[in-house]
């Protein structure tokens, strides 16, 4: 569409068939998506971080520096996408094809960003409340809860892009149940231990 609207203009000008235009409009978008991803990296981010610290406690500076790669990242991402299926004639096959690769990068982009969150949250909670009443159970319990709900957060993501992927996960989904009965067996005698030295301690 681009072509056909610019192709008088330039041809009037001498320039003759623009097989450039369409590379030179991609490029043009990414720059632009870089560009504003600098910005809101160097600029937004501190900005805000700034705005935070009037808050009474600095859990949201933690949330908000935990977001700051992931959503440069995704600006980025967003750019490239925009670039392909603006610039580009695309066929519908590979017009799926860059929806299908946008849809998984955003998948990691927001997996990334909720372990991030769940990190910053538990840190936080950890280093001001736990430290200070010194409960057993909040300081070895937490971090257990922060390892292994990073570990159910990705695994969840990496399911989500297998099935946009068009990947049959239902195996996967049954071997993941039957291997979380294990673990959960396996670590049943741990948790028990863990739960009678803090009774014992209280």
């Amino acid at each position: 569409m681009e072509t056909i609207l610019v192709e008088p203009i330039l041809a009037r000008f001498g320039l003759g068939d623009p097989e450039w235009l369409d590379p030179a409009t991609a490029a043009v978008i990414v720059l632009i998506a870089v560009v504003t991803a600098f910005i809101v990296h160097k600029l937004v981010f501190p900005l805000i971080v700034k705005f935070t610290q009037w808050t009474p406690t600095d859990l949201d500076s933690r949330m908000v520096r935990s977001v700051r790669w992931p959503v440069t990242f995704g600006i980025v991402v967003l750019g490239g996408y925009l670039a392909a299926i603006i610039s580009f004639d695309l066929t519908a096959s590979e017009q799926g094809r860059a929806d299908t690769i946008a849809r998984a990068m955003g998948i990691v982009v927001g997996i990334t960003v909720a372990v991030g969150l769940l990190s910053s949250a538990i840190d936080w909670y950890l280093e001001n409340l736990a430290t200070r009443t010194n409960h057993v159970i909040d300081l070895r319990l937490f971090p257990l809860i922060r390892r292994v709900g990073g570990v159910i957060i990705y695994g969840i993501g990496a399911l989500l892009v297998l099935d946009i992927m068009d990947i049959n996960i239902s195996p996967l989904i049954a071997g993941l149940g039957l291997g979380g009965l294990a673990v959960a067996l396996a670590i049943q005698p741990t948790l028990a231990n863990l739960f009678a030295g803090t009774y014992v301690m209280t």
